[in-house]
């Protein structure tokens, strides 16, 4: 399962080119999250936000993040591993135009299973500054099995994928209560940009403006 994970990362890459977000390139969200790219590969990429708490983000943008870490508190944190499905089969990767996948979350020596269903919605487009990135669209759904049977919707996700950036640009979330959050890219330092003035700026002005 891996090598296979592992070959079709490879060509996906090869098929986009070089990723343009270089290792300690920050990311700056509109609801002023700051992340910091701190490792990068084939399989995945490891981001840390302002508060010294680490994701490791699978390539694969439907997918969810694989492992939250909480600095200084190693105890405080999540796991999350494929156990059903093979979800790069998924369009463009794959020529799937859905696929259901399982997964098993452990956080504190207790583990939850996780299922979703995502399909694939074409291509669109993202204004980043002055650039446009073409994306990859798709429309995911996390669910739960009642009586291991029914299937019970929690939340619903819909998100824009630059394959250049490597990065989901806008996440739109609505959970089982029909609350929604919108999450979009608002800049993308490289490292010779980065800053504390400058992140600093940003932040106060989405803060301020919203």
């Amino acid at each position: 399962m891996i090598r296979l994970l592992t070959t079709s990362l490879l060509l996906m890459l090869t098929q986009v080119g070089q990723a343009s977000t270089q290792i300690g390139s920050v990311a700056i969200y509109s609801d002023g999250t700051v992340k910091k790219l701190l490792q990068n590969n084939e399989d995945w990429a490891l981001w840390e936000d302002q508060r010294k708490r680490q994701y490791k983000e699978a390539k694969y943008p439907h997918w969810p993040v694989l492992q939250y870490q909480k600095f200084p508190d190693i105890g405080d944190g999540y796991l999350q591993e494929l156990v059903f499905g093979i979800p790069h089969r998924i369009k463009p990767i794959g020529d799937e135009a859905s696929v259901t996948y399982e997964l098993v979350k452990t956080s504190k020596g207790t583990t939850s299973k996780k299922y979703w269903r995502c399909s694939y919605d074409g291509q669109g487009s993202f204004k980043l500054g002055s650039k446009k990135y073409k994306t990859h669209n798709y429309d995911c759904a996390r669910f739960t099995l009642k009586k291991d049977i029914y299937p019970h919707r929690k939340e619903q996700l819909r998100i824009k994928y630059s394959p250049t950036l490597e990065l989901v640009v806008d996440r739109k979330l609505v959970d089982s209560k029909g609350k929604t959050k919108r999450i979009k890219l608002v800049q993308l330092l490289p490292p010779e940009k980065v800053t504390a003035k400058r992140i600093a700026r940003t932040v106060y002005k989405l803060r301020n403006d919203n």
